[in-house]
């Protein structure tokens, strides 16, 4: 049987990519974490962790903290039912939400999860496709994805798709597109990319004007919010979730450069355990999108 004391110290080692880091989330010295660790590690015949910068988990390590998480969130379902453990008592769900989603619609299920079920999030953001190794590695319990192939121990449901229009300041349009938005023009404008692993507006680009990477200039800010600051200061275009940029189009700050789009499908992945927790995060999440997405058929 596992020594559960021993199970926390590895995850918490490997969630948080230190033994420093856990130590102080624990209460424990690193030594005392480091010695758990290892005796697990004799327990069970086999290494758990990677002893790098950061910490990394082995596959053993990896199937040991997923199990850990389903365990912790039953446990939190128990005690949250015992009449001594009711009252303020928090409930926690790890999750993984794409930058683009967080910055605009996700907040709100985030916000009915803590008013409504005393629920604290544990988001950890990345790029919408791929979210799903966070997802398969055990870190989250969901995820947000574009991609819709389920994944082993996991369902898929589809939560509806995000509109980016490229949108500019009215001066920076008549600067760099003076006649018109043209593949010739947009491989001198300055664009704004979210970062070099960023397909989507080398998407836009080669869907719409047959321009491959490489071959426009732009800036690079990791941040959906910074998006939006870089083309408000002038600096250049950016391809955003229109519900984002709302505002700013409909006071004239921004306008769009021109009438293409491009449509990225949302899909929301999570564990499949009986966990009314869980229960609650799809139907909430399913929800809130369903009224802030675009619905496609």
């Amino acid at each position: 049987m596992l020594d559960y004391k021993l199970v926390e110290a590895v995850s918490a080692v490997i969630r948080l990519g230190s033994f420093e880091k856990a130590a102080l989330e624990l209460g424990m010295t690193q030594s005392a974490v480091s010695q758990r660790i290892k005796l697990l590690e004799e327990r069970v015949a086999q290494p758990l962790v990677v002893r790098s910068k950061p910490i990394r988990a082995t596959d053993a390590g990896t199937r040991l903290y997923r199990h850990f998480q389903h365990v912790n969130m039953l446990e939190q379902e128990i005690l949250n039912d015992l009449p001594d453990e009711q009252g303020d008592r928090f409930r926690r769900v790890a999750l993984a939400v794409n930058a683009d989603s967080l910055a605009t619609w996700f907040v709100r299920v985030a916000e009915v999860l803590f008013l409504d079920y005393n629920m604290l999030v544990d988001i950890s953001t990345a790029d919408e496709t791929k979210t799903l190794d966070l997802l398969k590695q055990g870190t989250v319990m969901a995820a947000i994805s574009t991609q819709d192939k389920r994944i082993q121990g996991c369902k898929v449901s589809n939560l509806g798709a995000m509109r980016y229009v490229p949108v500019a300041r009215l001066d920076f349009i008549s600067r760099y597109f003076p006649d018109g938005v043209s593949p010739s023009a947009l491989k001198k404008a300055p664009a704004v990319i979210f970062g070099r692993d960023d397909d989507l507006h080398q998407q836009f680009l080669k869907q719409h004007y047959r321009i491959s990477a490489g071959e426009f200039p732009c800036h690079v800010v990791p941040s959906s919010e910074g998006f939006v600051n870089v083309a408000r200061t002038g600096m250049a275009y950016a391809l955003v979730p229109e519900n984002q940029v709302r505002p700013y189009l409909e006071d004239g700050e921004l306008v769009k450069i021109c009438d293409k789009e491009i449509i990225r499908p949302l899909y929301l992945h999570s564990h499949n355990i009986d966990s009314t927790i869980l229960k609650s995060v799809v139907e909430m999440t399913r929800a809130i999108a369903q009224m802030e997405l675009v619905q496609t058929k």
